[in-house]
């Protein structure tokens, strides 16, 4: 996505069309799309030195004002009441409690939440540091395969130990027992 084009650039950009440069010579001088240097011409043909300011307000997203909405208080108030409660949660209670009511969708309440600073995060668990095992033989990881197919097509289960500290694999048992494995 482009950023607003800084007032030099812009009457760079105009002096060098005016020497004689095409669109596209100052496109691939500028790094700048066909397009933004076409608007940039156009408007100083139209608007003079005027037409080249950067038009920032038309920048962003547009907000109504929803302050006096009735619904955006309901919700809220009910965010306030219950904290704990999801977008999705309170309009479904606002759907109940009144069903001809126009409630906006769940992913416009979650920003009214967090422009109100009204959403809280969840509390993760303290993580702690991973023990690695010191010393051969203190821990083991144990892992079942089941119903692995063999050549002959009978299906065995086993179990897979393996030692943590030196990647060593301790003598499978396979289920049901064969001779020949």
């Amino acid at each position: 996505m482009g950023g607003a084009k800084s007032m030099g650039l812009r009457l760079q950009i105009i002096e060098s069309r005016q020497a004689g440069k095409t669109l596209v010579e100052l496109c691939a001088e500028h790094k700048m799309s066909y397009g933004t240097v076409q608007a940039l011409c156009a408007r100083y043909a139209q608007r003079g030195t005027e037409g080249l300011t950067p038009r920032y307000a038309n920048c962003g997203k547009r907000r109504r004002d929803v302050r006096g909405d009735l619904v955006y208080r309901a919700v809220r108030c009910f965010k306030t009441w219950h904290p704990q409660w999801g977008a999705e949660k309170i309009r479904a209670e606002l759907l109940m409690l009144r069903p001809n009511l126009e409630v906006p969708p769940t992913r416009t309440m979650q920003q009214w939440f967090v422009y109100n600073g009204q959403n809280c995060r969840r509390s993760k668990p303290p993580q702690s540091e991973r023990q690695w095992a010191k010393a051969v033989h203190e821990v083991w990881q144990v892992d079942a395969k089941e119903e692995m197919p063999t050549l002959d097509g009978c299906k065995n289960c086993w179990l897979n130990i393996t030692d943590e500290r030196s990647g060593g694999i301790i003598k499978p048992k396979v289920f049901p027992p064969q001779e020949n494995l």
